[in-house]
């Protein structure tokens, strides 16, 4: 064979061996509620760190929240969607089990930080002022997205568009 053929057959070969990496990179990618449990662990770490400096802590329990809001909620989203494809209903079950289990571990192991950040917050001003302005705002954006409402599946479309019509 020419080195022309020895440089097409290389080539070749390590096109397809970057094309079956990067197929199984895919195929690795975490399940979102590893993903979810991940970004819990994050907010895990910013808690803890809150609990010594609480003005600082709410400032990046925000940041991160407004940067990673988006991923949880879709997270979460995938997470509900990947269990009801499941069709036998006890691999349904068990599967949401797993995620149940991966997505309140990081809550339950960082409890105790989450209650000194609490505290942290409460016993200075300049923090509590900024999470209430924050919970304020929040409520305000929720209650002029949805209103006073509670859906129903039979009404969904009809109480999404009404509620939509107000923006």
């Amino acid at each position: 064979m020419t080195a022309k053929g020895w440089f097409a057959v290389a080539l070749v070969g390590a096109a397809s061996m970057f094309a079956v990496k990067s197929t199984a990179g895919c195929l690795n990618k975490p399940a979102p509620d590893q993903r979810l449990a991940g970004r819990l662990d994050d907010l895990c770490a910013i808690a803890r760190d809150g609990a010594d400096d609480a003005e600082g802590g709410v400032r990046a329990l925000g940041k991160y929240l407004g940067k990673h809001t988006g991923d949880i909620l879709g997270d979460f989203g995938e997470t509900v969607a990947i269990i009801e494809r499941v069709k036998d209903d006890e691999a349904h079950d068990e599967r949401a089990r797993m995620a149940r289990d991966r997505i309140y571990g990081p809550l339950v192991a960082c409890h105790r930080d989450w209650q000194r950040f609490g505290e942290a917050i409460e016993r200075d001003p300049a923090a509590k002022a900024l999470v209430d302005r924050a919970m304020v705002r929040l409520n305000r954006t929720l209650e002029i997205l949805f209103g006073n409402r509670v859906f129903t599946l039979r009404d969904l479309p009809s109480q999404l568009e009404r509620a939509l019509d107000k923006l």
